[in-house]
């Protein structure tokens, strides 16, 4: 059992006078049992003094026994609802961002979090390509299913029909770059819109490979109608803004033994243009300085769906993040600091830190008035410890937080990173705002892909990187 929630019934973090459990309708903390009264009668006395040593019994319990604390329970039932089917993957069809949106929106209201705005979002568009349709591959006769055994390249186009394979190869010891060349150079397709052109990425080395996807995308292709690309590597998948030409596939699995290789294919794609989605936010009124501001971020949005019949379900990126923030929210709002408290659920990272850099562009608050921003992103494990990007960068922060781990010996590690625009900490990052990005080690692999689930995301180090984060929070 972690300390975090040992420390709710010993009073450690919420105070020495109640035992603390959430209200079920509410979120909010709330006084489980206070000091026994010792003025009543003998009666009342010895019921009071029994309640007490039932209670302990139950702390002692439910310690030693690995119950799961209140913060891990609400996370389960938050990451349970961000990656069930009815929010579609948290992409861009049937409307799985709003609904996400709406989610984390009630969330912040029930946990009595102020708004910026009416109503705590931020309205923005993009461009997506999206897969609202059907979603076949077959490959001589074989039927291949679709997240397991290939994917649709996010920005593909849409394709119908009954294809041959050419098959581009090239020696394997030939490492080359020229080898590439001379390969497109003798590549010829007769009638190539009645064809697929086939490629072993496992073949190339990185910058062969390189070259050879500029020399696809140059060419549309080669003319051909489309690409399909074999690896016996793990199937992970992205999101686009774009629309490319032409189809591409890839599918796991070794390169055709066969000397004649077809393909059935049926894949609807389309390019979404000015799609409105929205960034939640809401915010703690400090007690003292109401204007500065200690922000928590995560993005709520992921991958969606390939078909209608497959979706990228996101538990650790990043329905980890959010039950995080929103974790952090409920404590805030019964705990507040000095500093007003902002969390900001992004929409648009998966497309390229789409939300942030529209918040910082058009923020609610002024960036300068942040004292300091910590993005959780990829959260759902901790086997490992915890990486800090930006440690090099704000070297006394990186100080402090080690230190706090250190003497509360919570986290395996604290294993700082240099900066990386790799997550919604850097848009504020180049505006100059002090900023954290932190994620979890170790534990599951799964990563953009249909295995991303709830019931698998252990949550190893949760309630540990939750009182951390509180205990660096208060030292602001």
């Amino acid at each position: 059992m972690s300390s975090f929630f040992c420390n709710i019934f010993s009073g450690r973090l919420y105070g020495s006078n109640a035992l603390l459990f959430y209200e079920t309708k509410t979120h909010r903390p709330i006084s489980y049992m206070r000091k026994p009264n010792f003025t009543g009668n003998l009666r009342s006395l010895i019921i009071n003094f029994r309640s007490l040593i039932l209670l302990i019994c139950i702390q002692l319990l439910w310690c030693s026994a690995g119950a799961q604390s209140p913060a891990i329970i609400y996370a389960h039932q938050v990451i349970d609802i961000l990656t069930s089917k009815e929010l579609h993957g948290r992409g861009y069809v049937d409307s799985g961002d709003y609904k996400a949106a709406r989610f984390i929106r009630t969330q912040m209201m029930e946990a009595g979090l102020q708004s910026f705005q009416e109503d705590y979002f931020q309205p923005f568009t993009l461009n997506t390509t999206i897969f609202p349709g059907a979603i076949h591959l077959t490959l001589n006769r074989k039927e291949l299913m679709p997240g397991k055994d290939f994917l649709v390249a996010a920005s593909s186009n849409s394709c119908k029909g009954k294809f041959e394979c050419i098959a581009l190869r090239k020696n394997i010891l030939d490492t080359t770059i020229y080898a590439v060349h001379e390969l497109l150079t003798k590549l010829s397709i007769k009638r190539p819109s009645e064809k697929m052109v086939m490629i072993s990425k496992d073949e190339f080395t990185k910058d062969q490979y390189v070259v050879l996807k500029k020399a696809i995308s140059e060419t549309s292709a080669f003319g051909a109608r489309g690409i399909i690309e074999f690896s016996e590597n793990k199937l992970t998948w992205n999101a686009s803004e774009d629309q490319v030409p032409f189809c591409y596939l890839y599918v796991k699995g070794a390169f055709p033994d066969k000397k004649k290789t077809t393909v059935k294919i049926n894949i609807e794609s389309r390019l979404n243009l000015n799609y409105k989605t929205h960034n939640v936010v809401g915010y703690v009124r400090g007690k003292e300085a109401p204007d500065s501001f200690i922000v928590f971020t995560a993005h709520y949005d992921h991958l969606g769906e390939m078909g209608d019949g497959v979706y990228f379900p996101g538990a650790n990126d990043n329905a980890s993040g959010i039950s995080m923030v929103l974790n952090l929210a409920r404590y805030f709002s019964n705990h507040p600091l000095r500093y007003s408290v902002v969390f900001i659920c992004f929409s648009g990272e998966e497309l390229g830190l789409l939300g942030s850099q529209h918040y910082v562009s058009n923020p609610l608050f002024p960036l300068e008035a942040i004292k300091f921003l910590i993005n959780l992103d990829i959260v759902g494990t901790g086997d490992e410890g915890i990486k800090v990007v930006n440690a090099t960068e704000f070297p006394n922060e990186f100080e402090a937080i080690v230190k706090l781990n250190d003497q509360e010996q919570l986290m395996k590690q604290v294993s700082p990173r240099g900066k990386a625009a790799n997550s919604d900490h850097y848009p504020f990052y180049l505006k100059q705002v002090p900023c954290f990005f932190i994620y979890t080690l170790g534990g599951i692999s799964a990563y953009h892909d249909i295995y991303d689930r709830a019931e698998t995301l252990p949550l190893t180090d949760y309630d540990d990187l939750l009182e951390l984060l509180i205990r660096f929070t208060n030292n602001f």
